[in-house]
């Protein structure tokens, strides 16, 4: 038995709290499922988290990861979070083996409405569950859900980014409510090139005269640099300042939401993510693009195995026509395959550029999961009806009417809180 996956002390608790266990039948064996809801209670599954996830089969489960998730814990999870957020881990144990771990969490999202969420949501960009091919099944895990559902109080269980080939996107097929619309992450699956010429020279002509062109241009400013950066090392905490004041500036010029990046504890979970891990266990990586060492474009991303994660990019919108994140994105891309990285994720946003980045895409699936009248009321006719019309309503005005909209609601959510009532749920239909 791997003793790194043997479970915590489970009685442990806040002021003698227990954590809320059940039995789960299935295929003839027994099997408890427990949930755990303070930091210290998730501090103590460190060990078996951690084998977990290495054990774990399906990929994208970097966002399920413990680094993830619990330096958002505690970076999020303050004394002011006031009890809106409570995170709600369950684990299902075979003995002392912890086989499936579900990091979720419930959350206020209005009145007296409560949801369950994948733990870090809206942050997270992919939603899994970690658990042990040789010991859970669909059935199993089907069961677990069960169990989940029936646990909490909540309305509704809402899961986004779910990847449809997975164990989750197969446990959720044909439940609940889903939008109509196809969704996909955007990959460039390096699987098979050996080397950055080889791959270049393979590009259609066109675009391989467009990268150099906009390289030439940029040399013509000055002198080009690129830099990799990891947690520790110098320039680093100025550089991640710096790469999230040039995105705070896009999104105000864009007239776009984005009040996580405007956070302070945003930048605080971002600096304190991806130290002291091995390169393939998490490791956070900040490029920058420099012009005569003067940062232009940078980007925050995570390795885990082997994908790398563009999660966070930012571009001086001084040289923007010069396009510094393409050239930015070039090199990044060649340091990837560099370093043995086989698959390149742009995520799930769906913006047009990514077409001439990528060769392949994952498709995602969306599941609501409604529990109670009210949970009905607010999967069906706010999920998939009033919040994806303001969503069109608002990219359909021009970036100048959204500053203002923008600017407007920021101040009436400073005023009231985000979770302060119903208008909150207008806030969560903002990008």
């Amino acid at each position: 038995m791997d003793l790194s996956s043997r479970q915590p002390d489970r009685t442990a608790g806040i002021a003698g709290r227990r954590p809320w266990r059940t039995t789960i039948e299935a295929n003839g064996r027994s099997l408890e499922l427990v949930c755990f809801e303070t930091l210290g209670e998730l501090a103590g599954l460190e060990a078996a988290w951690r084998a977990l996830e290495k054990r774990s089969p399906d990929p994208f489960g970097y966002f399920q990861s413990f680094d993830w998730c619990m330096t958002w814990c505690r970076s999020f999870l303050t004394k002011e979070n006031d009890g809106t957020t409570v995170p709600m881990v369950y684990t299902l144990w075979q003995g002392a083996d912890c086989v499936m771990l579900w990091p979720l969490m419930k959350r206020r999202a209005g009145g007296s409405l409560t949801v369950l969420l994948p733990l870090t949501a809206p942050m997270n960009q992919y939603t899994t569950v970690l658990y042990d091919a040789a010991c859970v099944d669909l059935s199993l895990a089907r069961a677990a859900l069960d169990a989940i559902c029936r646990h909490g109080g909540q309305d509704a269980v809402c899961f986004d980014h779910v990847p449809q080939n997975g164990l989750l996107g197969r446990l959720l097929a044909g439940r609940g409510y889903t939008p109509g619309t196809a969704q996909q992450s955007s990959i460039m699956d390096l699987t098979g090139i050996s080397d950055w010429d080889s791959h270049h020279r393979t590009l259609p002509k066109k675009q391989r005269l467009q990268r150099n062109s906009r390289r030439n241009r940029l040399e013509k400013l000055g002198r080009l640099d690129y830099r990799v950066l990891v947690p520790g090392e110098a320039d680093y905490d100025a550089y991640l300042a710096l790469c999230l004041a040039l995105k705070q500036d896009w999104l105000r010029d864009t007239g776009r939401f984005g009040s996580d990046v405007f956070d302070p504890r945003f930048a605080a979970f971002l600096a304190a993510l991806g130290h002291d891990r091995g390169e393939e266990e998490g490791r956070v990586f900040l490029h920058a693009l420099l012009l005569d060492d003067t940062p232009i474009a940078l980007e925050i991303g995570m390795r885990f195995r082997q994908d790398y994660y563009c999660f966070l990019g930012a571009i001086d919108l001084a040289l923007q026509k010069h396009s510094p994140g393409k050239v930015q994105m070039e090199s990044a891309q060649r340091w990837a395959i560099e370093t043995g990285i086989r698959r390149f994720d742009f995520l799930n946003d769906p913006s047009t550029y990514k077409s001439s980045w990528t060769n392949t895409t994952e498709p995602l699936v969306t599941c609501y999961l409604p529990l109670t009248s009210l949970g009905h009321l607010y999967c069906r006719h706010w999920k998939l009806g009033l919040r994806p019309r303001l969503r069109a309503i608002f990219h359909g005005v021009g970036p100048e009417i959204r500053k203002h909209m923008v600017s407007a609601m920021r101040s009436i959510n400073q005023l009231i809180g985000r979770n302060a009532g119903p208008l909150s749920l207008v806030f969560c239909a903002m990008p």
